[in-house]
């Protein structure tokens, strides 16, 4: 029933169901006669029908009928563009350090991914991370965001030591993107959105499963709709997440960490394979959050968006951090020319 309905929705459920009863109540009674002979004929067909299914419609029949109608609104989508806007935080004031990374060190048993990294992030400010693979600038970004805990060394935001739990430092404000982009590809890109903003409704399990909480849900569909608009996804609100280029997913997960309503805002390879004019407009994109006070982390190959983009970058090499300036500043330091471009005999 699950294979051939489709798992995960009531509709599977109801469609798989019904065809399995009422197969299986005419199989049993006419394949006997059109065999000449009894048995349990009925688990041969229903086998092949699942092999059948599972090679040509994966999810289910549900899923794709759904695909085909055109069907994936959310439920509160109508009610979505009148509701109230969720709970905003105050904002922090320009110039006031978000972020500070004191001597903070990473091991792994014997290999050090980080090493004594210091850096502070300010409101209002787009602070570079760059280096080679393997530098240590996404182990850095999981110990700032709570996925992983230093070894030594600490860790404030917003003038508090962290508390070393992704949620509870969303909750406070953080946003973050991954280098490997973390969607649910089944899910809507609108509902991929609004799972950002879920910690800025409190609705109780009780009032959700009883469907109580339509008014809750349509504020942060409403919410969920501003930030894709916001970044120029609002189009395909109606898409299956997994439908989209690769280049549009990272800018998906762009507005579900806006959806958080942050102060500051960890990114981590966000350019990665966006074409040209989609990088000037994350970078228009990244310089309004700016002029708005927040507080922008990057972490970037892509030299010519960087330099055109932070403010200061910080560069590291071998987990260590090996430079700290301005963009003119990184560019004409000898050090950092030497470990990118191999210094001369």
């Amino acid at each position: 029933m699950a294979v051939i309905g489709g798992a995960g929705a009531i509709g599977g459920a109801l469609v798989g169901s019904g065809i399995v009863v009422l197969a299986n109540q005419w199989l049993q009674s006419n394949l006997p006669a059109l065999l000449g002979m009894q048995g349990d004929f009925e688990i041969i067909i229903f086998g092949i029908a699942a092999m059948a299914m599972l090679q040509l419609l994966p999810r289910g029949i549900w899923p794709a009928l759904v695909d085909l109608a055109g069907m994936r609104i959310p439920k509160s989508w109508h009610f979505a563009k009148d509701a109230a806007a969720p709970p905003v935080r105050e904002k922090p004031q320009p110039g006031e350090t978000i972020l500070s990374v004191r001597s903070v060190s990473k091991k792994f048993g014997a290999i050090a991914a980080n090493r004594d990294i210091s850096l502070d992030a300010k409101a209002g400010e787009i602070l570079a991370l760059i280096g080679p693979n393997g530098a240590g600038k996404s182990t850095l970004f999981d110990l700032i965001s709570g996925v992983q805990r230093p070894s030594s060394g600490t860790v404030h935001f917003r003038g508090q030591e962290s508390s070393y739990f992704p949620r509870t430092l969303s909750q406070a404000g953080m946003g973050r993107t991954f280098q490997h982009v973390r969607i649910i590809p089944e899910m809507t890109v609108v509902e991929n959105t609004a799972i950002g903003a879920h910690a800025r409704a409190h609705t109780s399990f009780i009032a959700a499963a009883l469907r109580l909480d339509r008014r809750n849900e349509a504020m942060l569909i409403g919410e969920a709709l501003r930030q894709l608009d916001r970044v120029g996804l609002q189009a395909l609100a109606t898409q299956t997440a997994g439908s989209l280029a690769l280049g549009q997913q990272r800018v998906l997960e762009i507005a579900r960490a806006l959806s958080s309503d942050p102060c500051l805002l960890l990114l981590d390879e966000p350019a990665a394979g966006l074409r040209h004019l989609e990088k000037q407009a994350l970078s228009k994109l990244l310089k309004q959050l700016k002029a708005e006070g927040m507080a922008v982390v990057i972490v970037e190959h892509d030299m010519d968006f960087v330099m055109n983009l932070a403010d200061r970058i910080v560069v590291m090499q071998f987990g260590e951090k090996l430079a700290e300036g301005t963009p003119c500043e990184i560019q004409r330091n000898p050090a950092v020319i030497e470990a990118y471009l191999g210094g001369a005999e």
